[in-house]
């Protein structure tokens, strides 16, 4: 599941012609893309919004210019565990998925994306609520991905209550 903007495609490999590699595990020579998805709406509404702690009130023109996609996977992905005994097999710990160092994560999403093995992606924890798992995309992986489903993050009111109330966040206009 992916939430973003809503004019937007689910599908997006940033960080983009011309951007920066502002994301924990983008490619900061900008040679390949990375989209990063959550395994549950829950995640993706913490991972999105509850980027700079602590949060206590969300605008609902923001939350209204976000969709949330669910995206089909068509064929095997090929995830390197960032999490888990994952973290000994790599000999790291989880500092890189979860710590504010994005250059040294970034260093390592490069160095697995340009690996023999050619990995689709990093399989690790959310920072923002670590119940759940997150996973960052090459794009090289695109073709192994279509969008099953997409709506507005405003369109089930009780959808998103459900959401406002796990992280005790209020609304405002």
């Amino acid at each position: 599941m992916r939430i973003h903007h809503r004019n937007r495609k689910p599908l997006w490999f940033g960080p983009g012609p011309g951007l920066q590699a502002i994301h924990r595990f983008d490619d900061p020579e900008r040679r390949f893309g990375v989209c990063y998805f959550g395994t549950n709406p829950e995640v993706c509404f913490a991972e999105t919004f509850l980027r700079n702690p602590p949060v206590r009130i969300l605008a609902l023109d923001d939350l209204a210019d976000r969709s949330i996609s669910t995206l089909e996977v068509r064929r095997a992905l090929r995830l390197v565990s960032m999490y888990g005994s994952g973290l000994a097999r790599l000999g790291v710990t989880a500092e890189l998925a979860s710590g504010s160092n994005y250059a040294a994560s970034q260093q390592w999403s490069r160095a697995l994306q340009e690996h023999k093995d050619n990995a689709d992606g990093i399989l690790y924890r959310a920072r923002h609520d670590d119940s759940a798992l997150c996973v960052a995309l090459y794009d090289r992986a695109e073709d192994g991905l279509a969008e099953a489903e997409s709506h507005s993050l405003t369109e089930d009111p009780q959808y998103l209550a459900r959401l406002l109330k796990r992280y005790g966040v209020g609304l405002t206009h």
